[in-house]
């Protein structure tokens, strides 16, 4: 009797560890989808063809680089992800990450287009839903409990696709996912030129 206690204990505690951590990064959050403005934003980033996945390191390279070289702090990371992934080949995904830079204009930021794009997302009426970010395991469960739940909500809708946006809150410990409604599809090809 004290073996199959001791094994029990062995498999669930694990278990058990992993459903905490899970937990703590959103496992099990609800997902809730409002309407409302979002923005304007004030986008530093830099294009990126390839995995979604890939896309961290470009992000805190950014990050690092306007904070150390160029006194810049920020609070906000951000990606706009052009392509579905599930109609789209991994290599050929398009997308422009960043920061997102608040209390400056684009003229306080000319001397970075050298080596980023800088360009303003305009306001918008979205559709944003919030999500729990504690680290990497939140964009990645995130992904999964919040995309179905926004792509049924459009349909429903019968808002236009457009690239959603995803912004990293490190202060809030966020990430909203914004598909706005009323952008076209200029934007956002201005953007990623």
């Amino acid at each position: 009797m004290k073996i199959a206690a001791i094994t029990a204990a062995i498999i669930l505690f694990p278990i058990l560890i992993l459903l905490i951590v899970l937990s703590q990064h959103g496992l099990f959050a609800p997902v809730k989808i409002a309407e409302k403005d979002t923005g304007p934003y004030l986008l530093v980033y830099k294009k990126h063809t390839g995995e979604y996945k890939n896309v961290g390191p470009v992000m805190d390279a950014l990050y690092y680089d306007l904070k150390d070289k160029h006194e810049i702090e920020t609070t906000k990371g951000f990606g706009i992800y052009y392509d579905n992934p599930r109609k789209v080949d991994k290599d050929k995904l398009r997308s422009i990450v960043g920061c997102i830079v608040e209390n400056k204009t684009i003229e306080d930021l000319s001397h970075l287009t050298e080596d980023y794009g800088v360009k303003e997302y305009p306001s918008s009426k979205s559709l944003v839903a919030q999500f729990p970010y504690s680290g990497k395991i939140s964009i990645i469960i995130g992904v999964f409990k919040v995309y179905p739940k926004l792509s049924a909500f459009i349909e429903q809708k019968k808002y236009p696709q457009t690239p959603i946006m995803e912004i990293y809150d490190q202060p809030n410990k966020t990430i909203e996912y914004i598909a706005p409604v009323n952008l076209q599809q200029e934007v956002f090809d201005n953007l990623i030129e």
